[in-house]
């Protein structure tokens, strides 16, 4: 579980979140700039399983987006009559692209973010602020409210 692998970091890497509180400058895309020190010294343990290492089901900046999940967007892009891009500058081609489209198509793009993006010019709606607050916002505007869904 999620608190073992916590702690197992935690034991590893002793004062680390003294270091992260103390160093971090955050930013708007939830990255945090750290001193190379304190990374280069960062113990990552491995896989209790296997004995690998772990990595999260994510996509980092460099990588590619696996083939088979670029698929399944396109056909759900394919059906859309509404490109919604939340918390993303769009800054990586992966998902700008798909703003591009849409202009393309004539498909109307909203956007939700803090700070601005690389698809504004292409938005139809464009909302400046915090995804957890705009989006249970718009769904009790469109729906009405509801308890599981806002606040």
């Amino acid at each position: 579980p999620r608190a073992d692998l916590q702690r197992r970091l935690l034991d590893a890497n002793p004062g680390w979140l003294e270091v992260g509180d103390r160093a971090a400058a955050a930013a708007p895309d939830g990255d945090a700039q750290l001193p190379d020190d304190a990374v280069a010294g960062f113990v990552v343990v491995a896989c209790e399983a296997c004995g690998g290492v772990l990595k999260p089901d994510v996509v980092f900046f460099g990588e590619n987006v696996p083939r088979d999940t670029t698929d399944a967007a396109w056909a759900l892009f394919d059906r859309a009559e509404v490109l919604l891009v939340v918390g993303s500058s769009l800054t990586v081609f992966s998902g700008y692209r798909f703003v591009r489209r849409a202009a393309e198509r004539g498909v109307p793009v909203a956007i939700v973010n803090r700070g601005p993006t690389r698809g504004d010019d292409a938005a139809q709606v464009r909302v400046d602020g915090l995804a957890g607050e705009v989006l249970p916002a718009l769904a009790a505007a469109l729906v009405g409210p509801r308890p599981d869904i806002t606040r």
